[in-house]
């Protein structure tokens, strides 16, 4: 009987296992700022779907230069992504659909005057 039962151990294991695989991986989005022309130091705020989801000091042609933010992870689907300089210049709304797994480099377009 002992032996028996730990065969269907065995078998409930293997279910699990093969179970978890059906798990989607996230896809991640990364916030390019695009300013050739520029030698700026621009904190920008980051949203997903009209929700701040985090900020970051882009530094623009100093050193060290830093245009991509770190990367933030969303379900696959339709998604809004926005960015802001803080008191400053609004990006644009962009809608997205993003599979399972996917890297979105969203860019973000800034020219100094």
């Amino acid at each position: 009987m002992a032996l028996g039962r730990l065969a269907w151990y065995g078998v409930g294991i293997v279910a699990l296992v093969a179970c978890d695989g059906g798990v989607a991986p996230p896809a991640t989005v990364y916030f390019v700022l695009d300013a050739p022309l520029c030698s700026s130091i621009l904190p920008v705020q980051f949203f997903i779907d009209n929700a701040q989801v985090g900020a970051d000091t882009f530094r623009v042609n100093l050193a060290p230069e830093h245009t991509m933010s770190a990367g933030f992870e969303i379900n696959s689907g339709h998604h809004t992504l926005g960015a802001r300089v803080v008191n400053g210049y609004v990006w644009a709304d962009r809608a997205v659909r993003v599979a399972a797994g996917e890297v979105v480099h969203d860019s973000l377009p800034f020219y100094c005057s």
